[in-house]
């Protein structure tokens, strides 16, 4: 265990997360369930285990996980139980309404909301539900420190400071300032100070002196903040002056590498989902037919066609139109034609396969990873990853058996 995390908070945050699964339906029931599914995605927790054993021996602070958008498309809820599990005690989210999902599934783990808030509610849900809530200015504190007064309770913030990205954030020259005032309101403690690397080299190394300048101003001020924190996935990968209290990593967590050059550090990771579907129909055309809209496929021989029930509204790229790789029987199969909202067709010519049948439209390694496919398609691996349905089944295993299911009758 690691020194940062108070034993206490470990032993409870684990007892939490073991409840959350204590919940769910057995793998008997998972399994005949999965028999029904037109295509789900498989997310293995024991990878994302070994995922942040790697970047915590790595880095040597807290990782504060980023689960944003569904945790990349993982699944927000499950994924936040399973790192529980692992001593995690705070992740970080980009909207409200996940900090809402994760407290709803019982998770009291910490969960820094960067949503910004605009109505009375909720001002009212962050502190009813203790979300630690991004402020950057001064309105947005007083309205919260109010709201905190109201229920009788206290109400964490982590303050974003623009050092230069360029989005939100207090600039940095002001920072020190706002955040003496936002300590001395009634109900409200700063818990954290915060930035985002604008992912330049230079830029970066001046975003991280303005933060380090902000923290110096507090102290002479006797104000002191217990996580300053600056990195994401980047910095973890590229940047380790900028590791200060806590790390933020998000993509690398699910075992993906942002960029092909993040390999070449020596930071192993381990891809922890494969997305899976069953053929709908099997047939033979003949040469010169054309299949898919456009005729974008004609049949230079008579062949096997095989059509997959998911498209680009399960997640599939478009841009795998024609170029796409599913893994068949084994093999390595091209998509024919174009991917469309529902459907796709694959080239099964010689294999022996019928409908219901399961292929791997991803598959954890290989040609048609995540990765690779992004590559073929044209976009990032962020891309792929948060354009995944979150109305698609996931089911999560441990040691190789179903632990937990998210599916659209489950979901908070």
């Amino acid at each position: 265990m690691y020194a940062f995390l108070n034993l206490d908070g470990v032993y409870g945050v684990i007892a939490m997360s073991e409840s959350f699964f204590g919940s769910q339906p057995s793998p008997g029931e998972i399994g005949e369930r999965m028999e029904g599914y037109a295509s789900w995605l498989e997310v293995d927790l024991d990878l994302l285990d070994h995922n942040l054993d790697r970047v915590r021996e790595w880095t040597g602070v807290e990782v504060v996980p980023c689960v944003k958008s569904n945790a990349y498309g993982h699944g927000v809820v499950p994924v936040v139980a399973a790192m529980m599990r692992w001593g995690v005690r705070r992740v970080l989210v980009a909207k409200l309404w996940e900090a809402l999902q994760i407290r709803g599934a019982g998770l009291d783990c910490g969960v820094v909301s960067v949503d910004p808030l605009y109505s009375g509610r909720q001002y009212g849900e962050v502190v009813e539900e203790g979300v630690t809530q991004a402020v950057f200015s001064r309105g947005v504190a007083e309205r919260l420190s109010q709201e905190a007064v109201r229920q009788g309770r206290d109400a964490e913030v982590w303050v974003k400071v623009d050092t230069g990205l360029g989005r939100v954030g207090v600039r940095h020259e002001a920072a020190a300032e706002l955040i003496v005032e936002v300590v001395s309101m009634p109900g409200l403690e700063v818990s954290g100070v915060f930035s985002t690397l604008s992912e330049d080299r230079e830029l970066d190394r001046v975003q991280l002196g303005r933060l380090l300048e902000v923290g110096e101003g507090l102290r002479r001020r006797g104000v002191d903040v217990p996580c300053m924190n600056l990195a994401s996935s980047n910095a973890v990968f590229h940047f380790p002056e900028a590791y200060l209290d806590a790390v933020r990593p998000g993509l690398m967590l699910y075992g993906l590498y942002p960029e092909p050059e993040d390999r070449g550090v020596g930071l192993e990771l381990r891809p922890m989902m494969s997305f899976k579907a069953r053929l709908e129909q099997v047939k033979l055309v003949e040469e010169g037919e054309s299949l898919t809209y456009s005729r974008r496929f004609v049949a230079p021989r008579r062949m096997a066609v095989g059509t997959v029930h998911a498209g680009y509204s399960d997640g599939v790229p478009r841009g795998l139109t024609g170029r796409g790789l599913v893994r068949v029987e084994g093999e390595l199969r091209r998509i024919l034609g174009t991917v469309s909202v529902n459907h796709h067709l694959v080239d099964v010519d010689g294999l022996e396969v019928g409908a219901g049948d399961v292929v791997e439209v991803v598959s954890r390694v290989g040609e048609n990873s995540l990765e690779g496919l992004s590559a073929l398609a044209g976009i990032m691996p962020y891309s792929f990853c948060v354009g995944l349905n979150p109305l698609t089944p996931r089911v999560y295993l441990r040691g190789g058996r179903p632990v937990a299911l998210s599916e659209p009758r489950l979901l908070p």
